[in-house]
């Protein structure tokens, strides 16, 4: 098993290595992380309450037991299967995207001048800006056309308000807020 952020091009390697030497492979991802790396930082509740991925492809379901088992043992509360190739997809919107927007919304000359102008919105945006570069580089180079996909998607997004406001649109702006708005009530199983 392995614990890495992308899943396709760890498993489409080493699924044939396993069969050929007569091991199962099962990848795997821990849906648990902070903004600082290295065992400095670690913390013994990390994994309370977190989501442990696996991409299975072959074996026995006695061996998902024994994994299943393994990670909630360990604090895990929810286990999700997924193919290799959906893991990359969601991964790149759950995780990579808000990497990338995070460090990208940082970067604005008016972030040296936040003291005393800002609270939980601007550090839940850019608390994962402290990312290490080269750890993400290599994920986001190992799933760039789902990452892409993503980023295009917010700056389209994006585009739309910003038309709105400049065009002082408030009917348009209203519309956009409340789309989103009503999207994560959904998502967030508020409103059925």
């Amino acid at each position: 098993m392995d614990c890495c952020g992308v899943k396709r091009l760890v498993c489409n390697e080493l699924i044939p290595f396993a069969e050929e030497n007569g091991f199962l492979f099962v990848g795997g991802h821990p849906m648990a992380g902070r903004e600082h790396s290295g065992f400095t930082y670690a913390q013994k509740s990390l994994f309370n309450n977190a989501s442990m991925i696996f991409t299975p492809t072959k074996g026995p379901i006695e061996s998902m037991e024994k994994l299943k088992d393994l990670f909630t043992s360990i604090g895990f509360t929810n286990i999700e299967i997924a193919t290799p190739a959906d893991h990359d997809k969601k991964i790149a919107f759950t995780s990579q995207l808000a990497h990338v927007v995070s460090s990208a919304y940082i970067k604005s000359p008016t972030a040296r001048e936040h003291m005393g102008f800002s609270a939980g919105s601007y550090k839940d945006l850019t608390r994962v800006a402290k990312l290490n570069e080269d750890m993400w580089t290599e994920l986001f180079l190992d799933n760039p056309d789902n990452l892409t996909a993503e980023i295009d998607t917010l700056i389209g997004n994006l585009k739309d308000y910003s038309d709105a406001i400049k065009a002082k649109d408030a009917d348009t702006l209203k519309r956009l807020l409340r789309e989103g708005r009503e999207k994560k009530a959904l998502i967030d199983g508020e409103v059925f």
